[in-house]
């Protein structure tokens, strides 16, 4: 074979490695999904995060597509949204304890007669459940895994398992603890409850571990011991290359960016889970130990957010042993919380040659939305109540970042830079070997291959909420409650019962209102 015929086999093989990279984000990739979450076409919704979770249950990414498949059917749920195949949401029929014969018509009347909101409920505890199972998968490989992510630096961090970050798990669990309760299982809301307690102690070990390995591969990178494929990667000081004062500056930007959102919650504390957590035992406990726990959790909420009102007098009430009773409870979820988006800094590679003394990275970096609904009144009919602020996920996304953000800089600059140098060695054996016209066809080849790898990780869980509000009002004696936020007012009818929820959901200043309730004493 010639030279002049060898150089197409070279270009092959970099087009190869192109082809199993892919090139589109994770952001790009559910932009459909997340643009019929936020119009509040759920139907549609439903529909392409059940066909994407099925699609890719068995891939990398697949407790990613479990999480969104199980929010977007509890705003399923919360829509009261009809099963495919019912015109409208039918209630469940009251149990009169006449038995009726079985017939094809009665089949078929009892399928149409079935529950949408609890049947939405289950399949989202269903989509939940398959994400821990993963979850809980990888947490375990990670108490024996040995060794970095290094041998892997010619692909790209996205290209890795997702494995849930900090705020996933923690929420699932919240979440899971919802639809029981919702569901009227409080036994098994109790279990996620502890679970999310837990996952949030679990964080603080984690990172720590988290840190520990990247200031270790950071290490093996400057002494030259990093390996990718097998082979010596070369020298690369993170360090240095972070004091460089062009990519330091762009690093620190985001930095301060992350600063300017985080409120004082501390490392991995979502207020909401802890504020559900408070609910429950100071509505549901059994004992003056379940007491204790529903204070000592309002007092942390508390802490967080010193000016709720509504928190202040459940903590009161749990201080003085006094239940509450005749109250309604509404959960105003609003907004969508921040996603990833990638963006490129010029980073050192300390190469001798000039043209390549800088080249572009792709870095992660989140992207807030600030179209929601801002506040939900409500109208007991003489009164009107704002919501106050629980949880910002703002905040609570923000901090698990810049908990993460450390890793994140030394991986991207470590593959980084390796892929320019070894592009670089490319390069000068192609002009070595087949001279100017080889060369040129190889920097072509390898810029369009660091064009494909070099891609941010920018997996995130995109249908979370920016935050969690609520309200605490006496149930009024009508039982008639009205819920403005966005343009079109609702009014409901409370459930009978002595404490009451009211849930609410919306994506965007403009979408309608997701109204459920249940009764929780």
């Amino acid at each position: 074979m010639s030279k002049t015929s060898k150089v197409p086999v070279l270009l092959a093989g970099l087009a190869a490695a192109l082809a199993l990279t892919g090139c589109q984000t994770y952001t790009a990739q559910t932009a459909a999904t997340t643009s019929a979450v936020r119009s509040g076409n759920i139907a549609s919704a439903v529909d392409s995060a059940n066909k994407a979770a099925e699609k890719n249950k068995d891939s990398k990414d697949a407790i990613l597509y479990r999480l969104e498949q199980g929010a977007i059917l509890r705003s399923a749920a919360l829509a009261d949204l009809a099963l495919p195949g019912q015109v409208t949401p039918v209630a469940t029929a009251p149990q009169t304890g006449v038995t009726t014969p079985q017939t094809a018509t009665n089949i078929a009347e009892q399928a149409d007669a079935i529950d949408p909101v609890q049947k939405y409920l289950n399949e989202s505890v269903e989509a939940f459940d398959l994400a821990e199972e993963k979850v809980n998968k990888y947490e375990e490989e990670a108490k024996v895994k040995v060794g970095s992510t290094l041998g892997a630096t010619l692909t790209n961090q996205a290209n890795y398992p997702y494995t849930g970050r900090a705020y996933d798990k923690v929420m699932l669990n919240t979440y899971k603890a919802i639809n029981y309760l919702q569901l009227g299982d409080h036994d098994a809301a109790r279990v996620e409850l502890n679970r999310a307690l837990q996952r949030q102690r679990d964080a603080v070990d984690a990172n720590a571990k988290r840190i520990e390995a990247a200031q270790a591969e950071a290490e093996a990178a400057k002494e030259g011991k990093a390996e990718t494929d097998g082979k010596k990667a070369g020298a690369y000081d993170v360090e240095k290359a972070k004091a460089d004062p062009k990519t330091g500056s762009a690093l620190a930007e985001v930095e301060a960016e992350l600063d300017s959102k985080i409120l004082p919650y501390g490392d991995y504390v979502n207020p909401f889970a802890v504020w559900l957590d408070g609910l429950y035992f100071l509505n549901l406990g059994a004992d003056a130990a379940d007491l204790e726990r529903a204070r000592k959790s309002l007092e942390r909420v508390r802490s967080f957010a010193p000016e709720n009102p509504y928190v202040a007098a459940d903590l009161e009430a749990a201080s003085t042993g006094a239940a509450p009773a005749g109250v309604t409870y509404v959960v105003f979820e609003t907004g969508s919380a921040p996603y990833r988006d990638q963006f490129r800094i010029d980073i050192p590679t300390f190469l001798v040659t000039s043209n390549l003394s800088y080249v572009g990275a792709a870095f992660p970096r989140l992207k807030y939305v600030d179209d929601y609904a801002r506040v939900l009144t409500v109208s007991d009919g003489v009164n009107n109540h704002s919501s106050a602020l629980v949880s910002s996920m703002d905040s609570v996304v923000s901090q698990d970042f810049k908990n993460e953000w450390p890793a994140i800089v030394t991986k991207t600059l470590i593959s980084t830079a390796t892929k320019a140098v070894l592009d670089a060695v490319v390069q000068n054996q192609a002009k070595q070997q087949f001279g100017f016209t080889g060369q040129l066809l190889a920097k072509v080849a390898t810029a369009a291959t660091q064009a494909a790898i070099n891609i941010a990780d920018t997996r995130t869980w995109r249908t979370l909420p920016k935050e969690f509000q609520i309200v605490r009002l006496a149930t009024p004696e009508s039982r008639t409650l009205t819920l403005y936020a966005g343009q079109t007012p609702q009014t409901i009818s409370v459930q009978p019962g002595s404490v009451n929820v009211v849930y609410v959901k919306s994506t965007s200043s403009t979408s309608p209102l997701l109204v459920s309730q249940f009764t929780l004493k």
